[in-house]
């Protein structure tokens, strides 16, 4: 393992572990090309850190240039270091292919100049804020920087990564051009976290988005309330991406394959009515205990259940009596039996709770344990271990709450405690999403808890709620009563809904205090477009009124970028040097952000806060004055494309509009021209707008 180089071409290409990692690397200068040869043999140093091996190179101008400028390649175990030896002033740039294994995230790993700003991504997108690449199935990190000033692009694959260094040199300094150095093991040493197993989404590329039953029903839940949201769900959110219907607790009798009387038909009856309505039913259990705690079971299989050290039954969660997961007959009869049951029935996603201590009451009663030569970690592990293997990779695993110990067999891990509509509750969500949200697509979904938009909840906070969920991509579960929610709540949730395959670009966790982060940047990419999605938050009274934002803060290059308000649905002018935007308590504004480069300029859509799902496919054919895309509507959502067409002076008024397979509208808003499209069925839509500038007469 470690660092080695080779020249190719004039080129320095570079591999770790003998796996390709830099490629092409070419450095050129004040509109010069440099080749790379060599000057003498290698040779190598010994070091405390392990052996590095030296390569001098000289840099070989194509044209009149500086001819006795040198360059050494330190190759060491962890780090290479590209370190130029200068004989006078000049300025060096560097560029080439980065490749960091198969499913790369471009990040940064501490906050820096700008951590109160946090970054994701949805698409092949990048910022000048992230400096380095990890690869989540090595659990390997690769650090990129220079003397000068580094930067790393994502490149349209997903895969791979431009990488540009910029060097002004002085005679009498040695600076590194680039360096790159790797972290082996970033997660499980670095996070101290053993356990840690990369998260493969071949069977869920995307989170979980659904309905739960517990924050609104609650213990007291029954069959009818079951059904009722069911089948308002499948006319009402289905069509917006929601997937899942999850019954939580309050069902169970004896075991949770015995219902109550509340549930008459029972389980199987009940998933088969959700799997009619086009959903997959969901199902909360809390398989290390059984659900009722004078159960007949402990007096009919006393040698079942978990004793602490002084012999007594353990209860924790509820109050629930706990099970001894070394019993063979608690894995056979209870773990493996309720688990294939309830897939027989056709659940398809499995919330398990009560998970966060489970190690510690294992460590606890571990002497009394059926078999005590097992750790409390492995205890544990057996039986989610059992769980996978009896619902197999296509359900969802829902892990509730934090708990890195069961990483490599959930999908998805709840990351805090239960929300609720008071502020504390609420803040829950922040806590949870702050602090765990860097591991989100790497050890599985993160999960925040639900999201609730009733109207017990300030309509501004339910709307700043939709859009922190909306812009992180965590798992999104509503959770009131759906067919009692007013229009303008329900409307939230259709602009959030589904939870989309965004990542995280700040791989550190943040502390789960106030005051929170304020800002939350939204990196998106597409074949045909780049954009940021920003949402500005003041999330208590306590927080400063005005939200200032600047290129720098959001990562992006030179150049121009125009604001839109997606809630609001206004433009709001150029990004400029910065703007400060004031802010009520409990409120936010999402703004789309787009490089402005001439007219017309797409603002922005109202299909979904990304802008992402929707508009496919965007084209301007100047010489036709035509803008054309192909956009996928929801039946009988209104849908909106918003293009700003005029501006300094200058612009394009339109002509007409089409569109195939849906009705088509187009008015002015001052300077943004509004299309607006509606279909009866759920379609994709080809559309175009023709324009002709204004100056034309």
């Amino acid at each position: 393992m470690g660092w080695e180089i080779e020249l190719r071409d004039g080129r320095l290409h570079a591999s770790y572990g003998g796996i390709s990692a830099l490629e092409g690397l070419e450095v050129s200068g004040e509109d010069l090309k440099f080749s790379l040869e060599p000057y003498g043999r290698p040779y190598s140093v010994p070091s405390p850190g392990g052996e590095q091996v030296v390569h001098i190179l000289r840099l070989v101008p194509e044209g009149p240039g500086p001819e006795d400028v040198l360059l050494e390649a330190f190759c060491g175990p962890r780090r290479l270091a590209l370190r130029l030896y200068p004989r006078k002033p000049f300025k060096f740039e560097l560029s080439g292919t980065v490749r960091w294994g198969r499913e790369p995230y471009l990040c940064r790993t501490e906050p820096g100049r700008f951590g109160d700003v946090v970054q994701a991504a949805l698409g092949p997108a990048d910022s000048l804020l992230c400096d380095s690449i990890f690869d989540k199935w090595d659990d390997r990190l690769l650090k990129l920087s220079s003397w000068g000033k580094a930067s790393l692009k994502a490149l349209p694959d997903g895969r791979s990564f431009l990488v540009e260094a910029v060097l002004s040199t002085r005679f009498g300094t040695t600076p590194d051009l680039l360096a790159a150095e790797v972290t082996e093991h970033f997660i499980s040493e670095g996070m101290s976290m053993p356990h840690y197993r990369p998260y493969d989404r071949t069977h869920h590329p995307l989170p979980p988005s659904g309905w739960c039953s517990w924050y609104c029903y609650g213990r007291e839940i029954t069959e009818e309330d079951m059904v009722a949201n069911a089948d308002w769900l499948a006319e009402n959110l289905k069509p917006f991406g929601l997937e899942y219907v999850q019954l939580d607790d309050g069902y169970q009798g004896e075991t949770w394959l015995d219902w109550n009387d509340r549930f008459p038909k029972g389980g199987k009856w009940l998933a088969g009515y959700i799997k009619g309505k086009g959903l997959k039913p969901g199902i909360w259990l809390l398989p290390q205990a059984v659900g009722k705690k004078d159960t007949k079971l402990l007096e009919e299989k006393p040698g079942w259940f978990l004793k602490r050290p002084d012999g007594s039954v353990f209860r924790a969660f509820g109050n629930y009596p706990y099970l001894d997961p070394t019993d063979p007959e608690v894995k056979r009869e209870w773990f493996e039996r309720t688990f294939a049951t309830m897939v027989e029935w056709g659940i398809d996603y499995f919330k398990i709770d009560g998970e966060g201590e489970m190690h510690q009451w294992y460590a606890l009663c571990r002497e009394n344990l059926s078999d005590p030569s097992v750790t409390p970690d492995e205890a544990y592990r057996s039986w989610l271990e059992i769980i996978r293997r009896e619902i197999g990779p296509e359900r969802v695993l829902l892990i509730c709450a934090t708990q890195w110990r069961a990483m490599g067999y959930g999908d998805a891990c709840r990351t805090g405690t239960d929300v609720g509509v008071d502020e504390e509750q609420f803040e829950n969500a922040l806590r949870a999403t702050f602090s765990g949200y860097w591991m989100h697509t790497i050890a599985w979904y993160c999960d925040p808890d639900v999201l609730i938009v009733r109207p017990e909840l300030p309509l501004e906070r339910a709307r700043a709620w939709a859009s922190l969920l909306g812009l992180s991509g965590q798992v999104l579960m509503a959770s009131d009563r759906m067919p009692e929610l007013p229009e303008e709540r329900v409307e939230l949730l259709r602009r959030v809904f589904p939870a989309q395959d965004i990542r995280p670009m700040d791989l550190w966790p943040r502390r789960p205090e106030r005051p929170y982060p304020r800002i939350w940047d939204l990196k998106v990419a597409t074949s045909w477009g780049r954009w940021d999605v920003v949402g500005l938050f003041r999330w208590f009274e306590e927080d400063e009124p005005e939200v200032e934002i600047t290129r720098e803060k959001l990562g992006l290059p030179a150049g121009r970028y125009m604001l839109y308000d997606f809630w609001g649905k206004e433009f709001l002018g150029e990004l400029g040097e910065g703007r400060k935007f004031s802010l009520e308590p409990g409120s936010c504004l999402v703004l789309c952000e787009r490089t402005f480069e001439g007219l017309p300029l797409l603002l922005g859509t109202s299909r979904h806060i990304t802008q992402y799902p929707d508009l496919l496919d965007l084209r301007w054919d100047p010489g036709r004055g035509v803008l054309s895309g192909e956009s996928f509507l929801v039946g009988g959502d209104p849908y909106e494309v918003r293009v700003l067409v005029e501006w300094n002076g200058e612009g394009y008024q339109p002509l007409g509009a089409t569109a195939d397979g849906a009705d088509v509208e187009i008015q002015g808003e001052g300077p943004v021209l509004v299309l607006r499209l509606e279909s009866d069925a759920s379609r994709k839509v080809r559309w175009e707008v023709r324009l002709k500038p204004k100056s034309s007469g």
